[in-house]
C-alpha cells in the first residue's frame, strides 16, 4: 500500500506546483498509510454452541468453516454414541444385574445413568475410547463364571476426517469497511492531510508558547529552594518510619539548598559574597546537626565537606589569613568532637586533607615573608592538633592489643596498621609530611632555616617515640618506632638542607653503609630497607654534584674525587655484608637491591676515569677496567662481576662511539677525527670486547669437541665477536672516505660469511649481512652529499662499481650459501657431514635474500649509470630504450647461470622481468617530460616487441621453475601490459588528428582493446601457443578485466565527452565518438557470447541483456545530452545541462519513447520482463516529471514533457498492456482461435 500514498502525495504536490511539497507528501504518504490502513484482526473464534440460534454468519466464508466444524461435532457424537452402545450389549450377558434394569441409551447424556453396586462404572466413562491402541474390532466373548467383573472390549480406533483446507485470502478491498476502502482506493487523501497539517499546527503552537511565556528569575530560584525545603521537612518527617530513604531526601534536600546558594551567588549575582558564605555555613551546621541528632555519618560527612567549600566558593579574592585560618580551627575542633563521641575517624582525615589544602591554596596565592609572624603560630597549632587527633585514635585502637613479639616484624607492623585504620596511619604519617612541606614556604627568608626545621622536627618525633615507648602499654610499640622512623627520616633529610651535594652524597653513603651492618646485626628488615634508600639519595646526590664539561680537550665529567671514591667503598662493603649473611639467595626486593649494589661500586669507580681523562681514553680505560674485572670475576667465581664487566665494555664502547666527530670531508676525506688516537682506542676496546669473547668461545669450543656437534655459542660471546668485528670496521673510517668504505665492506662483508661458514657462526655470518646493508646506506649517504661524476668516463666512477660490487658480492654470497645449503637438503640425516652443516642455510629467506638483494644492486648501477651517460651526453630521451635493455639482459644472463649451477633461487628470480618491464612503463609515464610515454618513441620500436618477444620466450623456461598455475598470472599481466602500451601508441597515432582531448583521443584507448577481444574469438589463434594451452587464462581472466575496462570506456565517455572531432562537424550517432561506443559495445556482445557456458565471466543470459540495454540507454541518453549541447547552445556542465528544461524535457520524452519501444517489444514477443523494464523506465519518466520538471512553473517545456508522456502513457496502455506469464500464454496457446478471439 505503500506506494498508493507515494502516489497520491506525488499528486497533491503537483497541484501546489512544488517539489518540494511533493517530495514530503510522497514520504509521508509512504509512512503513515500502511500503518492507518492496515490488516483488521480477526474476530476472536465462536464455537456453534455460543452462537445465536438461526442467525447465519454474516461471512460467506465464516459461514462455510461454521458448517464444516459443526458436521464434524455431530460425527464425534455419532460414533461416540455407537461404542457406548456395543459396550453396553456386551455387559448385558455377562453381569449379574438384569439387562431390562437399564434404560436405553439414545443419547451421550443417558450414559450417566447409575448401576447396581456390584455392576464396575467402566461403562460410564466413554473417553476411555480416546486412548485406546488402535486395532482391529474384537467379537464379543462369553464371559468365565469365576469373573464378576467384565472387562471391556478394545475398541475400534475412530478415524476423523482431514481438515479442510484454509479459506483463500479475502482481497484487501472486501477487508476493509466501505468508508475505507473508498478512501484508499478512490483517491481520497484530505483526512491524513488534515491530520499532517493539524500536528504540525500544534507544534507551531507549543512553540509559539514556549517562546512568548517567561518565569523571573527570582521565582525560579525560589522555586527550587521551595523543593529543597520540602524534601528537606519530609525527611525529617520520616525518619522514624524509614531512616534510609529519610537519610535521602534529607541529603537531596540539604544538596538542593547548596546548589541553590551556589548558583544565586555565582551564576546570577543574586546574593553578596558574605551572605552566601553565612547561608553555607548554616546549611554545614544545619547537616551537622542532623547527623548528630539522627546518628548519620553521611550527613556529617555532607556537613564538613560543605564546611570547607564554603570559603572557597564564597571568596571575594581578599587576603585574610586570620579570619581563613580562625574559621578552620574552629571547624577541625568540632570535627574533633563529633568524631570523638561519635566515633566517625574519616571525618578526621576529611579535617586535615580540608585544613592543609585550603591552607597551602591560600600560602600558594596570597603569602609574603612579612606574614611569618601570623601564619607560623596556626601552622604550630595545626600541626600539634593533628598529631594529637592521630595519637589518641590510634592510641584508643591499640591500647588493649595483645603483644606478638614472636612474630616477624613486618607481619606485626602490617597487623597494627590494619588495626589502626587508614585513618589514623594517615594522619600519623601524613601530617609530618605537608606540615613540613610548608614550614618550608615558610622559612624561604633563612638560609638554614628549612635545615634547622627539619632537625627540629626529627628532634621533635624522636622524643615522641620515646615518651610513647616509655609511657604507653607495649601495644604502642610499633607506632614508636614509627615515630623514631619519622624522626630518622627528617634528620636524614636535615644533611642535604644544610650541607652541599658532593658532602652529602658522601655522608650519606658512609650512614647507609653502617645502617646497612646495624640492620644486617639486629636483623632489622626495615633498617636496611632504609639504607638502600638513603644509599639511593647518596648515588642521586653524587650525581647531581657531577657536572658535564663540554669543552673539547677536557675530561667529559666534573666533579669531586672523595664522593665517587666514598660511594664505591660503601658499596662494596655493603655488597660483602649482604653475600656474607646470604641474602642474596632470596628473590625478594632486598635481594633485588643488593644485587645492584656491585653495579653501582663500579659506576662510581667508573665515574672517576670519566673525571681524568678526555673521551676517547676514558672510554679506552673503561674497557682495560672491564677486562681487569672480568679476570677477578673469572678468579674469584664472582658471576655478578663478570656481567658487571660486560656493562662496563657495553658503556666503553657506546661511550666511544658517542664522543666520535665527523670531519668536514666525510665523502672525499676521512670520515672520523681524532686520527691515531680515535685507532688506538677502537682498537683498545676492541682486544677488551674480544678479549672476554675469546675465553667463552674457547670454552663453548672444548665443548663441542668433546660432544661432536656444533658449537652453541653464548651470548656474551655473540656479542664480544660482533661488537669487535664492528669496531674493526669503524677503524677503517679514520682513514678511508665514507665512499670508499662504502666500495670495501662488501669485500670484508664476504671475507666475514667466508669464516662464519667455516666456523659455523651464525651471528657472524648476521654481521656480514649487516655490513652488506651498513654498505648500502653509506653508498646512500655519498649520493645524497651529492658527488660529482659528471666529469667521471663512463662505467669507471665509484658511484657505478659500489652498487656493482655490492651485488656481485651477494650474488656470490648466495652461490656459497646454496652450495652450503645442499648437504643440510641432500646428506642423510645424522651424517657428520649433515651435523656440521650451517643448517640455517636451508632456510627459504636466507636463500633469497643475497638474489634479491645482489640483482637490485646490479640493477640499479647499471641503469643509474646508464641514465648518468646519456644525459652526459644529451641523450635522455632514449633511457626508456636502454632501460629495457638493461633489464632484458640481466633477466637472459640470470636465467643462463640459473640454468648452468642449477640455482632454483636466481631462476625463480627471474619472474621479475616482466615487473621490471611494468615499472620501466609506468616510470616513462609518470617521469617522462610528456604526460604520457610514446612506446614507439627513441628506439622504443625495437625495445618493446624485442621485450615481448622475450617475455614468451622467458614464459616457456620458466617451466623448469614453476608450476603452469603459477605461471598464469604472468601470462595475463603480460597481456595487459603490452595490451596497454599498444593502446598508448594508437591514442597518440590517433590524437595528432584533433585537438587536445577531442573524440579522436579518446576513440584510440579504445580501437586496440576492441580489436584485441574481436581478434581472440578466432579459432586460429586459439590453436597456437599461449591460447592454446593458457585458453581460459587469457579469454576470460585477461580479457575480463579489458571488457570492464571498455564498458567503463564506454561510461566514462558518454559522461564527460562532449562529443568534439574536429575538422568533422558533430553528427548525432554518425560521430567518431558515438560509433566508436556502439561499436566497443557490439565488440563486447560478441566476446559474451564466445565465452564457455561455465566461464565464471559468463553472466546470466537476463543480466548481459539487462546490462546491454541500460548502456545502450546510458548512451541514447548522452546522444540527447550532446545534441543539446551543440545545437541548443547549453554549457557541456552537469548544472547547466540540468538547469536547462530543454535539456529535461527531451531526456523525458526520449527516456519515454525508450519505455513505450520497450513495453510495445514485450507485449508483441510475449516478453513480460521487457515490458516490466520499459514500464520502470516509465516509473522513473513520471517521477522525473513530478521532482524535476514541476519546478518550471509557468515554462513551455515543462508543458510539453507532461502532455508527451501522457500521451505516451495513454499509447502504451492501449496498445501494449501487460503480456500474459508463461503460464497463461501456454494456456492460451492451447485454446481454439475461436476461443483465443472471444478472449
Amino acid at each position: 500500500m505503500w506506494f498508493i500514498g507515494i502516489i497520491a502525495g506525488l499528486f497533491i504536490g503537483a497541484l501546489f506546483e512544488s517539489v518540494p511539497v511533493a517530495l514530503v507528501l510522497a514520504v509521508a504518504g509512504a509512512f503513515l498509510l500502511p500503518r492507518l490502513l492496515g490488516k483488521k484482526k480477526a474476530p476472536p473464534h465462536r464455537t456453534e454452541a455460543e452462537r445465536i440460534p438461526g442467525q447465519a454468519p454474516a461471512d460467506p466464508v465464516a459461514a462455510d468453516g461454521g458448517m464444516v466444524k459443526l458436521q464434524r461435532r455431530v460425527m464425534e457424537l455419532e460414533q461416540r454414541v455407537a461404542m457406548l452402545e456395543r459396550r453396553l450389549t456386551q455387559g448385558a450377558g455377562d453381569s449379574a444385574v438384569q439387562a431390562s434394569e437399564l434404560p436405553a441409551v439414545p443419547e451421550v447424556a443417558l450414559v450417566e445413568v447409575p448401576l447396581p453396586p456390584a455392576q464396575p462404572l467402566e461403562v460410564q466413562r466413554p473417553q476411555v475410547a480416546a486412548v485406546q491402541v488402535p486395532g482391529p474390532e474384537a467379537a464379543p466373548q462369553p464371559a468365565a463364571p469365576e469373573a464378576p467383573i467384565p472387562k471391556p472390549p478394545v475398541a475400534a480406533p475412530v478415524r476423523r476426517p482431514p481438515p479442510p483446507p484454509p479459506p483463500p485470502p479475502v482481497p484487501l478491498r472486501d477487508r476493509l469497511p466501505a468508508p475505507i476502502a473508498n478512501l484508499i482506493f478512490g483517491g481520497n487523501m484530505l483526512v491524513k492531510l488534515g491530520v499532517l497539517i493539524l500536528f504540525l499546527g500544534l507544534a507551531f503552537l507549543l512553540r509559539y508558547t514556549a517562546e512568548r511565556v517567561t518565569v523571573p528569575i527570582e521565582l525560579r530560584y525560589a522555586a527550587v529552594a521551595l523543593v529543597g525545603a520540602g524534601l528537606l521537612v519530609l525527611g525529617w518527617l520520616l525518619r522514624n518510619k524509614r531512616a534510609g530513604y529519610a537519610l535521602i531526601l534529607q541529603g537531596a534536600g540539604i544538596g538542593v539548598f547548596y546548589l541553590t546558594t551556589l548558583a544565586a551567588m555565582k551564576l546570577s549575582g543574586l546574593l553578596p559574597a558574605s551572605a552566601g558564605f553565612a547561608f553555607l555555613f548554616g546549611v554545614a551546621v544545619l547537616s551537622a546537626a542532623l547527623a548528630v541528632l539522627q546518628n548519620a555519618p553521611v550527613l556529617a560527612i555532607v556537613a564538613a565537606l560543605e564546611g570547607f567549600a564554603a570559603p572557597v566558593l564564597a571568596s571575594t579574592g581578599s587576603n585574610q589569613p586570620v579570619g581563613l585560618f580562625t574559621y578552620l580551627l574552629v571547624l577541625d575542633v568540632g570535627i574533633v568532637l563529633i568524631a570523638w563521641f561519635r566515633a566517625w575517624r574519616v571525618l578526621n582525615l576529611i579535617g586535615f586533607v580540608g585544613t592543609f589544602t585550603l591552607a597551602a591554596g591560600w600560602a600558594h596565592k596570597y603569602y609574603t615573608d612579612d606574614q611569618y609572624a601570623t601564619v607560623q603560630p596556626f601552622l604550630i597549632v595545626f600541626f600539634l592538633l593533628f598529631t594529637a587527633i592521630g595519637l589518641l585514635f590510634a592510641r584508643r585502637t591499640l591500647f588493649d592489643a595483645p603483644v606478638q613479639p614472636a612474630r616477624p616484624l613486618a607481619t606485626r607492623a602490617l597487623d597494627t596498621l590494619r588495626r589502626a585504620g587508614r585513618v589514623d596511619s594517615s594522619l600519623v604519617f601524613g601530617t609530618p609530611m605537608v606540615a613540613f612541606g610548608m614550614q618550608v614556604l615558610l622559612m624561604r627568608p633563612w638560609e638554614y632555616g628549612a635545615a634547622f626545621s627539619a632537625m627540629a622536627l626529627a628532634a621533635f618525633y624522636l622524643v615522641l617515640g620515646r615518651l610513647v615507648f616509655a609511657t604507653q602499654p607495649k601495644g604502642l610499640a610499633l607506632l614508636a618506632e614509627a615515630y623514631a622512623i619519622v624522626g630518622v627520616i627528617f634528620g636524614t633529610l636535615a644533611i642535604p638542607l644544610g650541607l652541599e651535594g658532593r658532602w652529602t652524597g658522601a655522608a650519606w653513603a658512609v650512614e647507609a653503609a653502617g645502617m646497612y651492618w646495624l640492620g644486617a646485626r639486629q636483623q632489622r628488615v626495615y633498617a636496611r630497607s632504609f639504607s638502600f634508600v638513603v644509599f639511593a639519595g647518596a648515588v642521586l646526590k653524587l650525581l647531581e654534584a657531577t657536572r658535564l664539561d663540554a669543552a673539547p680537550g677536557h675530561p667529559l665529567l666534573d666533579g669531586s674525587v672523595i664522593g665517587p671514591v666514598l660511594v664505591a667503598v660503601s658499596a662494596f662493603a655493603m655488597w660483602a655484608i649482604h653475600r656474607r649473611a646470604r641474602l642474596d639467595e632470596g628473590k625478594g626486593v632486598e635481594a633485588v637491591a643488593g644485587g645492584a649494589l656491585p653495579w653501582l661500586g663500579m659506576a662510581a669507580l667508573t665515574l672517576l676515569l670519566w673525571q681524568w681523562w678526555t673521551p676517547p681514553w676514558a672510554a679506552a680505560a673503561t674497557a682495560v677496567l672491564a677486562s681487569v674485572t672480568f679476570a677477578v670475576a673469572i678468579r674469584f667465581a664472582l658471576s655478578p662481576l663478570a656481567r658487571v664487566s660486560f656493562g662496563m665494555q657495553a658503556l666503553a664502547v657506546a661511550g666511544f662511539i658517542a664522543t666520535l666527530h665527523r670531519t668536514g670531508e666525510v665523502v672525499d676525506g676521512r670520515v672520523l677525527e681524532s686520527g691515531w688516537q680515535g685507532a688506538v682506542a677502537a682498537t683498545v676496546i676492541a682486544l677488551s670486547v674480544l678479549g672476554s669473547a675469546a675465553w667463552s668461545m674457547l670454552q663453548a669450543h672444548r665443548a663441542a669437541l668433546a660432544r661432536g656437534v656444533q658449537p652453541v655459542w653464548s651470548t656474551g660471546n655473540v656479542v664480544g665477536v660482533l661488537a669487535g668485528v664492528s669496531l674493526l670496521h669503524l677503524a677503517m673510517l679514520f682513514q678511508l672516505s665514507l665512499a670508499q668504505a662504502a666500495l670495501l665492506w662488501p669485500l670484508t662483508a664476504t671475507a666475514v660469511l667466508w669464516v662464519a661458514l667455516r666456523m659455523a657462526h651464525f651471528p657472524l655470518a648476521a654481521l656480514a649481512g649487516v655490513l652488506q646493508v651498513i654498505s648500502a646506506l653509506a653508498f646512500g649517504a655519498t649520493q645524497s652529499a651529492g658527488i660529482d661524476v659528471a666529469g667521471a668516463p663512463a662505467f669507471a666512477s665509484l658511484r657505478f662499481w659500489t652498487p656493482v660490487v655490492l651485488g656481485l658480492a651477494a650474488l656470490l654470497a648466495g652461490d656459497w650459501l646454496r652450495d652450503e645449503a645442499r648437504p643440510r637438503m641432500s646428506e642423510p640425516a645424522g651424517s657428520a657431514r649433515q651435523r656440521w652443516a650451517n643448517a640455517w642455510c636451508a632456510i627459504p629467506a636466507v636463500l633469497w635474500t643475497p638474489v634479491v638483494w645482489g640483482l637490485g644492486w646490479w640493477l640499479f648501477g647499471m641503469l643509474d649509470e646508464s641514465v648518468r651517460v646519456l644525459d652526459r651526453h644529451g641523450l635522455s630521451v632514449y633511457v626508456p630504450a636502454a632501460a629495457t635493455a638493461v633489464a632484458l639482459v640481466t633477466s637472459a644472463l640470470a636465467a643462463l647461470v640459473a640454468h648452468r649451477r642449477d640455482w632454483q633461487q636466481l631462476g625463480r628470480a627471474t619472474i621479475a622481468t616482466l615487473p621490471g618491464f611494468g615499472l620501466i612503463a609506468a616510470f616513462c609515464i609518470v617521469g617522462g617530460p610528456t604526460l604520457f610515454y610514446v612506446p614507439s618513441s627513441a628506439l622504443g620500436w625495437i625495445a618493446w616487441p624485442l621485450a615481448l618477444a622475450w617475455h614468451l620466450r622467458l614464459l616457456r623456461a620458466q617451466k623448469q621453475w614453476f608450476e603452469t598455475s603459477t605461471l598464469t598470472p604472468f601470462h595475463v599481466a603480460g597481456f595487459w601490459l603490452f595490451l596497454l602500451l599498444a593502446a598508448r601508441e594508437c591514442q597518440w597515432q590517433l590524437g595528432r588528428v584533433g585537438a587536445e582531448w577531442s573524440s579522436w583521443q579518446l576513440l584510440g584507448w579504445a580501437i586496440v582493446p576492441a580489436l584485441v577481444l574481436w581478434a581472440m574469438r578466432s579459432r586460429v589463434l586459439l590453436q597456437r601457443w599461449p591460447l592454446a594451452e593458457y585458453r581460459g587464462a587469457y579469454l576470460e581472466l585477461a580479457a575480463t578485466p579489458v571488457a570492464a575496462y571498455l564498458l567503463a570506456w564506454v561510461w566514462v565517455t558518454n559522461a564527460v565527452s562532449p562529443g568534439d572531432a574536429a575538422p568533422l562537424p558533430y553528427v548525432p550517432l554518425l560521430n567518431p565518438l558515438e560509433l566508436a561506443q556502439w561499436l566497443v559495445l557490439f565488440a563486447l556482445v560478441l566476446w559474451w557470447r564466445a565465452l564457455p557456458t561455465a566461464s565464471f565471466a559468463r553472466v546470466q543470459p537476463m543480466v548481459a541483456k539487462g546490462a546491454a540495454g541500460f548502456t545502450g540507454l546510458a548512451l541514447l541518453t548522452g546522444m540527447v545530452l550532446r545534441t543539446c549541447h551543440h545545437y541548443a547552445g547549453v554549457e557541456w556542465r552537469f548544472d547547466a545541462l540540468y538547469a536547462s528544461w530543454l535539456t529535461q524535457a527531451a531526456l523525458s520524452i526520449t527516456w519515454a519513447v525508450c519505455g513505450v519501444v520497450a513495453m510495445v517489444l514485450g507485449h508483441s514477443r510475449r516478453v513480460r520482463t521487457l515490458w516490466v523494464a520499459g514500464a520502470a523506465l516509465l516509473g522513473v519518466v513520471v517521477l522525473k516529471l513530478f521532482f524535476v520538471e514541476l519546478a518550471d512553473r509557468g515554462g513551455l517545456f515543462r508543458i510539453v514533457s507532461f502532455i508527451a508522456v501522457g500521451a505516451l502513457l495513454l499509447l502504451v496502455g492501449y496498445f501494449a498492456p501487460v503480456p500474459p506469464k508463461r503460464e497463461e500464454a501456454q494456456d492460451a496457446s492451447e485454446k481454439s482461435p475461436t476461443e483465443g478471439g472471444v478472449a
